[in-house]
């Protein structure tokens, strides 16, 4: 038998750029409707140090065993209905508080929708009762001062029991989602032309493939609203499966080039989640650091929803925050993650197997977070070159607990690694806690296209990656109502030995006007194809940077002036 390695060490090149960059508003947060005001209120400052862009939540309504007091809708005797959106009012205007964005998935079935007789899960057969309420509660928002980010038709109506095929949330077969997509999609776009609409929210793609096919031909047949198709997975094995299944389904189909894939429920661990339980412990922190490269690889899903942030109870105890206020060791990781620098760099791990690294550097700053996933403890050395001569800070996260201390140079030196640990090891100042001043339209990849377009909803910038085989075009869109961005003058940075310039032609669309003008190099050589999926929303400034003469195999940053 071979001796296993217990060495490692790790090579970061902090002046040499490597890849898409280290998105902070893809990898995102979730939370099981479960979880009561009470308790959000409480851990309010592990979500403003989280950052996440948004956190998706399963509303509840109707489900009795949820921590709602008032129904949403009700009837009032005289045939007619009444609405109550006050607690789901109080969510978003929380999460707003803490620069969290909504991410409402509209789900159950309130007593008033339903058959008579029936539960929770049980919809009347004329669906307009639920669909009025979903159109009320859009229609209202923004005269409450509430802002929602996402707006998705229920959740999981797929998921049946496997031996007695009993519903777990609905008990709609798949044309009766299909109506529902149908109506409410529509009705949703009417209370606000500008929302971001989505669906099915699957539960189960290896089994129920042919719900997505159905969904997207109805979609596209009917001309239905679709602004992003999301679906499920939990468990480390079979995720490339699932996101292959869908990528499957979508090729079946022309059009759809600015639809976004979330995954809004993911965790690497398959659901058996009781307190104390490993998911508590490094083990999952480690796991969802090696899953950080796997979902940012994946460029056509521009959300992952982490599940979960808060503990939820009633035997599902998966957050990142325990029920008793405590963060647990993968939030020491998320936190970390989401204050490394935006620019991805070039690390070389020599190690056993199991052993990982992602690494990003801006400026005076430079990050490394580092996972042993091997079966053993490893001495892991952590050299850094090009870096500035800064302070900084390394945490190890292991089955201790976390332990931090000052390094004084950009040579971190040994750092012993037990199995399931994770180094965390940062220089300069930490990335800024901001609120997002942009959303951002990209056009969805083809499967063969390496290159990718990501707009950091913070800051605005913008990083292109051109790929070995550009296309003709690259068009990136982002939408804002900050003066500053909506009037930045913008500069373009390629990475060290990039200097076959893009060409870049900016058109800007306001209220009053719409302008193009050239940031660079020759003539546009593409048009503008394609219409985004929304109309722009009144009061915003609309973006639209085209970028040609696309030389393979570079990168270039595209920041405005008050970026940082």
């Amino acid at each position: 038998m071979r001796t296993p390695r217990t060495e490692a060490t790790i090579r970061v090149a902090t002046d040499r750029p490597d890849g898409p960059p280290l998105s902070k508003d893809r990898i995102a947060i979730y939370n099981s409707g479960l979880v009561p005001i009470e308790r959000y209120e409480r851990d309010r400052e592990y979500f403003v140090r989280a950052g996440a862009e948004s956190l998706r939540i399963d509303l509840g309504w109707g489900a009795e065993w949820m921590p709602r007091t008032v129904e949403v809708v009700q009837a009032d005797g005289g045939g007619g209905y009444t609405y109550h959106f006050d607690e789901t009012d109080a969510l978003a205007t929380f999460l707003t508080s803490t620069a969290t964005r909504p991410y409402w998935s509209y789900c159950y079935v309130p007593a008033a929708a339903r058959r008579p007789g029936q539960g929770w899960m049980g919809m009347a057969a004329d669906d307009s009762v639920w669909v009025n309420t979903v159109r009320s509660y859009v229609a209202g928002v923004r005269e409450r001062g509430v802002d929602v980010g996402y707006h998705e038709v229920y959740n999981e109506p797929d998921l049946r029991d496997e031996r007695t095929g009993a519903p777990h949330f609905y008990e709609g077969d798949l044309d009766d989602y299909l109506d529902l997509y149908r109506a409410t999609s529509a009705a949703i776009r009417a209370a606000d032309p500008h929302a971001k609409i989505g669906g099915p929210a699957l539960a189960v793609t290896s089994i129920n493939a042919h719900w997505l096919a159905a969904f997207l031909d109805v979609v596209q047949r009917e001309h239905l609203p679709l602004d992003f198709l999301s679906f499920h997975h939990y468990g480390h094995f079979g995720t490339e499966n699932t996101i292959r299944l869908v990528h499957d389904v979508l090729d079946r189909f022309s059009g759809f080039e600015h639809l976004e894939l979330h995954l809004n429920e993911y965790n690497s661990f398959t659901i058996d989640y009781p307190r104390g339980g490993m998911q508590d412990t490094h083990w999952l922190a480690s796991s969802f650091a090696a899953e950080i490269p796997r979902l940012l690889s994946h460029r056509a899903i521009t959300r992952t929803h982490w599940a979960q942030f808060l503990d939820s109870g009633q035997g599902n105890f998966s957050g990142m925050i325990d029920i008793d206020g405590r963060p647990k060791p993968i939030y020491e990781v998320y936190e970390f993650y989401q204050q490394m620098p935006l620019t991805r760099v070039a690390v070389e791990v020599d190690g056993p197997v199991g052993m990982g690294a992602i690494a990003s550097a801006d400026g005076p700053s430079s990050a490394v977070l580092v996972w042993n996933r091997a079966q053993n403890a490893v001495d892991t050395t952590i050299l850094l070159t090009g870096s500035a001569d800064a302070p900084g800070r390394l945490t190890v996260v292991d089955s201790t607990g976390t332990h931090t201390r000052d390094v004084d140079s950009s040579a971190a030196g040994a750092v012993h690694l037990e199995a399931g640990a994770v180094a965390l090891l940062g220089f300069g100042p930490v990335r800024d806690r901001r609120p997002r001043r942009c959303t951002s339209i990209l056009e969805r990849p083809n499967r063969d296209d390496d290159g990718w377009a990501d707009v950091d909803e913070a800051t605005g910038t913008v990083h292109v990656g051109t790929g070995t085989r550009p296309p003709a075009c690259r068009v990136v869109r982002i939408e804002t109502a900050a003066p500053g961005l909506a009037a930045s003058m913008w500069r373009l940075v390629g990475a060290p030995g990039d200097t076959a310039t893009p060409t870049i032609h900016l058109i800007v669309e306001t209220d009053d006007d719409t302008t193009r003008e050239q940031l660079g190099g020759a003539p546009a050589r593409c048009p503008v194809t394609g219409e985004p999926p929304r109309a722009r929303r009144p009061g915003t400034t609309r973006l639209t940077f085209v970028l040609s003469s696309l030389t393979p195999d570079t990168q270039w940053v595209l920041a405005p002036e008050d970026a940082t």
